[in-house]
């Protein structure tokens, strides 16, 4: 039966073997899938029923709802694939990523309406009770060359915001803290989400990778992982959590004024984006002289 080929069903009753020879397969298989399932799941609560990708001025079409949650999966399948061989063989290979681009830049253009959120959204122009924020009239003059642009510009925005801060803590750290592969696999994220959301995830990587850095050097002694796995799992936190990110706002002091602190004001903002841009950089700096501080302490094992 073709079903005995899935890991994650020929689990139990084969207890992971091969039908036709009894070996035992690796128990990656059947990890690789489960984690996938486990991510599919979260993904469609969290979107689904949670609306965590329901920001103003941007409400898929009917129909479209249900073709961006598939384009999702797929960029899902292909983080979870990345991280697999990155934590296994230290390298991203192009099969993933260039393949995640192609997908990304053609869904998006076929489609038109994937986004989640628009290429220009200045919420700098935006009049409380009046008028929303300013969308240029050819985004909804014209979805399919919108969806080209965005793809484009997260692609461009992933890789070579990603390809300077590998320059730049090269040159100031004397040691290279990101390879090729999470150049090309940040690319390919950002043909799948846009420009926008490619601060927060380079913002929040840092943060993951100390977390899993600390743990994995006190459950394995390990004192070196690949920095793809935490751009992956930071990517993961902005999607499923977008819309609180991108409302995310400190409220003014006198009640009914505007609010004090916005993020997706920054986003309209040169001196904003230079600014986000800023503390990713000296968030990855700090991680890594952290990292480099704690792989010194000696772990005595019993």
């Amino acid at each position: 039966a073709r079903w005995k080929l899935i890991p994650v069903l020929r689990w139990l009753p084969f207890q992971n073997r091969c039908v036709k020879c009894s070996q035992r397969l690796p128990r990656s298989e059947f990890l690789l899938e489960f984690a996938t399932g486990v991510l599919f799941a979260l993904y469609y609560f969290m979107v689904v029923q949670q609306r965590g990708l329901d920001v103003p001025s941007v409400i898929p079409p009917e129909g479209m709802f249900e073709w961006r949650l598939l384009y999702h999966y797929v960029l899902l399948t292909l983080l979870v694939a990345a991280t697999s061989i990155d934590f296994r063989e230290y390298l991203i290979p192009d099969q993933i990523t260039m393949t995640g681009m192609v997908i990304g830049v053609v869904g998006a253009t076929i489609a038109g309406q994937l986004q989640i959120i628009h290429f220009w959204v200045d919420w700098n122009q935006a009049v409380p009770g009046l008028s929303g924020p300013y969308i240029p009239d050819w985004i909804k003059a014209h979805s399919h060359w919108h969806g080209l642009t965005w793809s484009l510009a997260g692609l461009i925005a992933g890789g070579g915001l990603t390809w300077g801060l590998r320059v730049i803590s090269s040159v100031l750290l004397g040691q290279e803290a990101l390879g090729l592969g999470d150049v090309t696999l940040m690319a390919m994220v950002g043909s799948f989400l846009g420009w926008q959301p490619i601060l927060p995830i380079l913002l929040l990587a840092p943060m993951c990778g100390l977390l899993i850095g600390f743990i994995s050097r006190a459950a394995t002694g390990k004192t070196y992982l690949p920095y793809g796995p935490y751009l992956c799992a930071a990517t993961l936190i902005v999607l499923l959590g977008w819309k609180w990110i991108w409302l995310a706002e400190w409220p003014a002091a006198v009640p009914g004024a505007p609010p004090e602190f916005s993020i997706r004001k920054l986003y309209g903002d040169v001196l904003g984006l230079a600014m986000l841009g800023g503390i990713a950089l000296g968030a990855l700096i700090l991680m890594l002289l952290l990292l480099r501080v704690y792989r010194a302490i000696p772990i005595k094992r019993r």
